[in-house]
Parts: structure tokens; C-alpha cells; sequence
């Protein structure tokens, strides 16, 4: 349980700290590295376009690390979270990752995240299904 526990504080403070990273103030120094060519003019509408929409998605980031640091808690009421966070990282990470890829977009860059999904994932399921086998097993003695 205490796998489960650190994992999902972890991965809470992970989703926190890329959310803090996609206020538009902060995220607009790393632009140019995560949209190489970028072309839009620095101020212009497509410019702070793009700063909005990806700092909402920052605002989502940060709620769900909330919600992870809040079921460390209690980690064997919240394994469908854990499940949830595994189903979005493979959808919205690694897929993403392979689309943006195949888009043109830094492949190193974006493997670089694709190995921390990979992680986030790999870890999720082994400690979820720890605890569901040891809840089994419990089951069976009791």
C-alpha cells in the first residue's frame, strides 16, 4: 500500500509542477522550445491563443494533481483513479506523443515524455494490482 501511497503523491506533484509550468507567464519563455518555428507574432491574437489554450489545459494538470495528492489518503478507495491516470497518460500522453512525432514535432523532446508516461503507467498498474491481489488474498483467508 505504501507503493500506492508515494505513487500517488508523485504523480500529484509531477501533474502539479507541468501544470505551474503552463501559466502563460512561464510558458511563454519556453515556447520556442515546445513549438520550434513558431511564426506568430510575439502579442499577436495566434500567439496568445496558444498561451490560453494550453494554460487551461495547465488548470487541468493542477486539478488532477490535487486530486492525486488528495487520495494518498486513502489509496485503496481510489484505484479507479490510478486507472484513470493510466488511461490518460497511454490516450493523451503517448499517443499524443506520437502524433505530435509524426507531425514534425522535437522527436527527442517528445520521447523524453513519452518515457515518463511509459513510467507513470508501468508503475500504476504493478502498485494497482498489488493491492487488488492482496484485497483477494484477504478476501480468501477472511
Amino acid at each position: 500500500m505504501k507503493k500506492l501511497t508515494w505513487w500517488f503523491r508523485i504523480v500529484g506533484v509531477i501533474y502539479i509542477l507541468l501544470g505551474i509550468g503552463f501559466i502563460p507567464a512561464l510558458n511563454a519563455a519556453r515556447l520556442p522550445l515546445m513549438i520550434p518555428n513558431f511564426d506568430a507574432p510575439i502579442g499577436g491574437a495566434a500567439y496568445r491563443a496558444i498561451l490560453d489554450y494550453t494554460f487551461m489545459f495547465g488548470l487541468e494538470m493542477m486539478v488532477v494533481g490535487g486530486f492525486l495528492l488528495y487520495a494518498s489518503r486513502a489509496p485503496q478507495r481510489n484505484l479507479n483513479l490510478v486507472w484513470l491516470i493510466v488511461w490518460l497518460e497511454l490516450v493523451r500522453g503517448i499517443f499524443d506523443d506520437m502524433y505530435m512525432i509524426w507531425r514534425g514535432y522535437n522527436p527527442v523532446f517528445m520521447l523524453g515524455f513519452t518515457a515518463l508516461h511509459l513510467i507513470i503507467i508501468g508503475s500504476g498498474i504493478l502498485f494497482v494490482r498489488g493491492v487488488e491481489k492482496k484485497e483477494v488474498r484477504n478476501k480468501m483467508a477472511g
